[in-house]
């Protein structure tokens, strides 16, 4: 349920551009977050990324992964009350 990227330069130069359209990692790590990948921080698998529905073997389970909605804000009112 967890995979690790042992080598990001590499995987930067080498699996990136083949199979994403991010070309920085902390964008790919970004897009991770989106999807509900959470971050591994203790433990063996240290460092991975995991998902409920990401399961080697499990390709159907995949169809269940989406990305989070993003709330757009209103600006800030900077002059309150000069609007209606």
């Amino acid at each position: 349920r967890a995979f690790a990227i042992h080598k990001p330069r590499d995987f930067v130069a080498e699996i990136m551009p083949k199979y994403f359209t991010t070309s920085r990692m902390s964008s790919f790590q970004r897009q991770l977050n989106l999807y509900g990948f959470r971050r591994i921080t203790e433990g063996q698998d240290k460092g991975g990324y995991f998902h409920e529905n990401f399961v080697k073997g499990r390709k159907s389970l995949c169809k269940k992964i989406r990305r989070k909605k993003t709330s757009v804000k209103a600006p800030p009112n900077f002059f309150p009350g000069s609007m209606p």
